[in-house]
């Protein structure tokens, strides 16, 4: 009998050592099961003293411009086979410029909806958002604090499995703003991301991250000038996530924009919660 425990305990105790947790099961290309529900709070902090013009020449703004953004998500699991999920997105951002800032308001809302396209590729998935903007030229005026435009935003996860410690994840998007109004401009970016994450426990991965996003239009006030890339950008970046519990995940994360034209030259400072149940 004392045999029999002993051998017991030692099975659970192997199964608990390569068991994975919800940190590494439930990366996001992953979608959840059935009556599974996902609460996501990202904080984003975007804080910039310069841009860079056209030849990528970084330009003193003579004060610090900086755009927090709180972006809420949920997301419902409605297919045994873990195929279709959808939810619904919304934002808040408030704006600082030097010593001016702007309230905090909600700037988007939309529906959410994501899906695995191909049934044997659970790790390759689709993610589309709809976003209508609230507040209306409140957005913009007098100051810039989120677009007025409706903003289609896809995205497609993929993610590889190195081994039980390493893990490559792959993101494309197509993110689509649609003028609001007739003296706007409509234009998309596409951006393209790479996450190298290392799992030392079960409990904590830690990643790095590099994004380049170009933007596609015309660029707005300039007379004659044709469609093509108006801006682009690319970050590098560092962050962990921690599993506080097994249904609870903490992320900090950092990066800086080190190369750019016609865009930002700042960096940025993300928090984020993730609950699942």
């Amino acid at each position: 009998m004392k045999k029999i425990f002993l051998i017991g305990l030692l099975l659970l105790v192997v199964e608990s050592l390569f068991a994975q947790s919800s940190l590494q099961q439930y990366t996001p290309s992953v979608l959840l099961s059935q009556g599974q529900m996902e609460f996501k709070l990202f904080n984003n902090l975007y804080t910039q003293t310069k841009v860079r013009d056209e030849n990528g020449t970084a330009i003193e703004l003579g004060q610090r411009q900086s755009f927090l953004n709180n972006q809420f998500r949920f997301l419902y699991g409605i297919s045994n086979s873990k195929r279709l999920n959808v939810g619904f997105e919304t934002n808040l951002t408030t704006a600082w410029y030097g010593g001016e800032s702007s309230d905090l308001m909600f700037t988007s809302i939309g529906p959410t909806l994501k899906f695995v396209p191909i049934e044997s590729r659970g790790n390759f998935s689709i993610q589309s958002t709809f976003l209508f903007p609230l507040n209306g030229d409140d957005l913009e005026n007098p100051l810039f604090v989120n677009h007025n435009r409706y903003t289609w935003w896809t995205q497609v996860f993929y993610d590889h499995s190195i081994n039980s410690k390493v893990n490559l994840f792959f993101e494309a998007d197509l993110l689509y703003r649609f003028k609001a109004e007739d003296m706007q401009n409509t234009f998309f970016r596409i951006p393209l991301n790479l996450i190298a994450s290392y799992f030392p426990t079960s409990k904590l991965t830690l990643y790095t991250n590099v994004q380049y996003a170009p933007a596609y239009g015309k660029l707005q006030g300039v007379e004659n000038v044709e469609f093509g890339r108006m801006r682009w950008f690319t970050q590098l970046g560092l962050g962990a996530k921690y599993l506080v519990l097994n249904n609870l995940e903490l992320e900090l994360s950092y990066s800086n924009f080190i190369l750019s034209k016609r865009d930002g030259a700042g960096s940025v400072y993300n928090f984020g919660i993730r609950f699942l149940r």
